[in-house]
């Protein structure tokens, strides 16, 4: 059921208007494909920095919400089409079973964005090095791919 929604939510905004480019610095939502996998939206507060929101999950075992505020700087010789970007944030994991536990956690994203020219999508991949500091402390690694659609 969510794989289908996020595919017909994927198909409906690529026909929202695909025929100029949109600037990186408004409202985008789209999903997100790793460990775990969910929705992602960002909210650009100016041209550099913008917040960063997950919603997602972990094969039926858990929910993790995070948020992370992320600055954004393109890369030194490469087209403006491409930027990297680098955060910090928390994370939290509700567990579906008796069997895990509930944790909190700060993350640290470090990522790749390149914006598809004459479209409104982002593709982009990040590596977040995580540390749980509840039930226990210990570290953990996130990471993924993603594609945002640019809405506004």
């Amino acid at each position: 059921m969510f794989k289908k929604l996020i595919f017909a939510s994927s198909i409906a905004l690529i026909a929202v208007n695909t025929t100029y480019a949109r600037d990186r610095d408004g409202f985008g939502i789209g999903p997100y494909l790793g460990e775990p996998t969910g929705l992602n939206m960002q909210f650009f507060w100016d041209k550099s920095s913008a917040v960063d929101l997950n919603a997602a999950w972990s094969w039926d075992e858990w929910l993790m919400l995070s948020a992370d505020f992320q600055m954004y700087d393109y890369l030194m010789d490469m087209p403006r089409e491409w930027k990297w970007f680098y955060g910090g944030g928390v994370y939290m994991t509700v567990a579906n079973d008796g069997d895990e536990d509930n944790t909190l956690g700060l993350r640290v994203p470090l990522g790749l964005k390149y914006h598809i020219p004459y479209t409104i999508m982002d593709v982009w991949a990040e590596v977040a090095p995580a540390l749980e500091l509840a039930p226990d402390t210990r570290g953990r690694f996130q990471g993924g791919i993603g594609l945002t659609f640019w809405l506004w």
